[in-house]
């Protein structure tokens, strides 16, 4: 069953971080109520802050009036795409600026799978009073992601991605089959979500090569040891 697009989205703003511009949408009702959310999407071929529109619109759909922040990753979506390997503390250091710069209020942070090792740094970075709850949904297990990580493997790991070897990597895994593969395995509850809407986009937005650089950071294993 297709969903339909989220027809009354805000328009995308810019904020500059570390001389990059990031960007972001705020879904702010007009008699918003309660902590606002801040959504940290994953990391992946196509992905971008677009992987929580269907939250977004159930959200909505249930009565809820939370203000919502998304935030585009660096190296994801409309955020500006170095090429960089972008570690948790980087992407935590990204939305600390946003939360002091833009947000200027407390929130809840929501983190999506592998991700929550960033919204863990988050927490460690941001002054406690920024930060009212954090809730990881589907995150790795704990002994994974605090499992001490050898540096040198991790580098090794991003300098082979980053190399004509890792061009040819993204060159297959922006194809729709291997997305639909992904998305079901990974990110879907039930591989029958997976339908039209979803693919089209992630296909689209996957054409921009830049953004393998991110997909990249995540492959290389950065997060894995954030929660130690």
């Amino acid at each position: 069953m297709s969903h339909a697009l989220i027809v009354d989205r805000p328009p995308t703003a810019f904020y500059t971080w570390q001389n990059y511009r990031c960007a972001y949408e705020v879904w702010s009702p007009d008699a918003g109520t309660g902590i606002p959310l801040l959504l940290i999407h994953p990391i992946g071929v196509g992905l971008s802050r677009r992987f929580w529109d269907r939250f977004i619109q159930a959200w909505r759909s249930a009565g809820q009036t939370q203000t919502i922040y998304n935030v585009d990753l660096l190296g994801c979506g409309e955020s500006d795409m170095p090429p960089v390997a972008c570690r948790p503390e980087d992407w935590a250091a990204q939305l600390l600026g946003f939360l002091q710069t833009v947000v200027q209020q407390p929130v809840m942070v929501i983190a999506q799978g592998a991700l929550s090792p960033v919204a863990i740094e988050l927490c460690q970075q941001a002054d406690s009073a920024l930060i009212r709850a954090v809730v990881l949904s589907g995150p790795p297990a704990w002994a994974v992601m605090s499992k001490p990580a050898t540096a040198w493997q991790q580098n090794l790991s991003w300098n082979l991605f980053n190399s004509l070897l890792g061009l040819g990597f993204y060159q297959y895994a922006k194809r729709r089959q291997f997305i639909q593969r992904f998305s079901a395995r990974q990110l879907f509850d039930r591989p029958e979500q997976v339908d039209a809407e979803w693919l089209d986009r992630l296909s689209g937005d996957a054409q921009n090569q830049a953004s393998r650089h991110a997909v990249f950071s995540f492959l290389a294993g950065f997060w894995a040891n954030c929660a130690g």
